[in-house]
């Protein structure tokens, strides 16, 4: 039975490093807007996966003499353990690596080379000499790769492309039928019209197999991620996509880093998969939104500006109503440890205040509609400082059971762990 709303987050890549502080901007916040539509009686299909394959781990798993598959699914149990921790409603559906949906990415292939969209031929590509691998323009930060840091160098090689030239006309005119940010939409105007074909080829051994007799090259990353959406839609192993399974994206959440290479490739593919009649639609998301970035000492926070902040050092239920204070949910704030004892000082407030039952009776129906405006622009950290008025109106105040228990169920919509229980 489908859901009545179907919200995605885009998935991460299971490092070494676990959760950072990113993710849980991104993955926390948005399980609350899901639990209020909830709370409000819409019905949400919230899924979850891992886009396993990467150059990351190989590198990591070749300078320890490991294999990448272990040292992946190693990191997938961290991240595991961090999302109980952070009380998220996430269900898990895939693992791009496993061979489930290895079968599906290959398929894909499968299918454009087929419509001639998928060819071969030689061309000047970046090459990373530390990392082994052809690198994607967006990925040589003046000069050097992204990844490594090492000097780029230009050469041919006899490399695999998607034709998605074909579509850059459709591409941009779908731009005017999705609600996305007006800065993505420009983003995708520019890199749409410095067109060329996408390059899927990677010179390593710890991604997709590209399904060719004899081919050692393996897919590029960014093609594993350009259809998960639509496997969290189905479990079959028989058929991509079946009858009656299909299910637009209402919601796609994400880092604006994402706003081309990812979002125009899901795009494309999407196309690809309209004109093969698997999907009813040309465009996969209703609605696009892009988080912010937490920022410490005036810089996004990144280990190796030594400034990164560790999500399990902190109550996750303080740590998420921070999150949501910090600032505009498209815009991030700015870190400080002072701060997130307010949310700590807050919450016991309210769970002192809650385990002192009176006779008092409260009506939360306007609160309710405030919030319900607050959650559906996006306008969290108005949330927060509503609780907070909230509390100061009616402190004096001792709450009847049923109105105890209905300030409870709201507040647990955004900080999942809390309980008053009775004095």
């Amino acid at each position: 039975m489908k859901a009545d709303f179907y919200c995605a987050v885009m998935f991460p890549y299971p490092s070494a490093a676990g959760l950072h502080l990113g993710h849980y901007y991104n993955y926390a916040i948005i399980d609350s807007y899901c639990r209020w539509l909830r709370h409000r009686g819409t019905s949400v299909f919230q899924p979850f996966g891992y886009d396993a394959f990467g150059l990351p781990a190989e590198n990591y798993a070749r300078k320890v003499g490991r294999n990448p598959a272990d040292v992946t699914y190693e990191n997938i149990a961290q991240f595991r353990r961090q999302m109980d921790r952070m009380n998220t409603c996430f269900e898990e559906r895939l693992i791009t690596c496993e061979p489930s949906y290895v079968k599906w990415t290959q398929w894909i292939f499968t299918r454009l080379r087929e419509r001639g969209l998928a060819y071969k031929a030689w061309g000047e590509v970046n090459w990373c000499p530390s990392c082994e691998t052809v690198l994607a323009n967006e990925q040589v930060i003046d000069g050097h790769c992204e990844r490594c840091a090492s000097a780029v160098e230009r050469g041919e090689m006899n490399q695999w492309y998607f034709r998605i030239t074909d579509y850059r006309d459709r591409l941009i005119a779908g731009l005017d039928r999705i609600d996305m940010p007006d800065s993505t939409k420009r983003m995708q105007r520019a890199w749409l019209a410095d067109l060329r074909d996408w390059c899927v080829s990677r010179q390593r051994t710890w991604g997709c197999p590209i399904p060719i007799e004899g081919e050692t090259d393996t897919l590029d990353g960014f093609v594993d991620s350009s259809f998960y959406y639509l496997r969290y839609l189905t479990d079959s192993d028989t058929e991509f996509l079946p009858d009656g399974c299909y299910q637009p994206v209402d919601l796609y959440v994400g880092g604006a880093e994402h706003a081309c290479m990812h979002l125009i490739y899901t795009r494309f593919i999407h196309m690809v998969l309209f004109d093969l009649g698997v999907v009813p639609q040309e465009e996969p998301f209703r609605k696009v939104i892009h988080q912010g970035v937490i920022r410490k000492d005036g810089a996004k926070m990144s280990k190796s500006k030594g400034n990164a902040v560790s999500p399990d050092d902190y109550d996750p239920d303080e740590l998420r109503l921070y999150l949501m204070f910090i600032g505009p949910y498209s815009e991030g704030g700015e870190w400080s440890d002072e701060h997130i004892t307010g949310q700590r000082r807050f919450l016991s407030r309210m769970r002192r205040w809650l385990e002192s039952r009176g006779s008092d009776r409260i009506d939360l129906s306007a609160f309710e509609e405030q919030v319900d405006q607050d959650v559906r622009a996006f306008k969290f950290n108005k949330v927060v400082s509503g609780f907070m008025e909230f509390y100061n109106r009616h402190k004096h105040l001792r709450p009847d059971e049923d109105t105890a228990q209905g300030i409870e169920e709201v507040l647990r919509v955004f900080a999942p762990g809390f309980r008053a229980g009775t004095q």
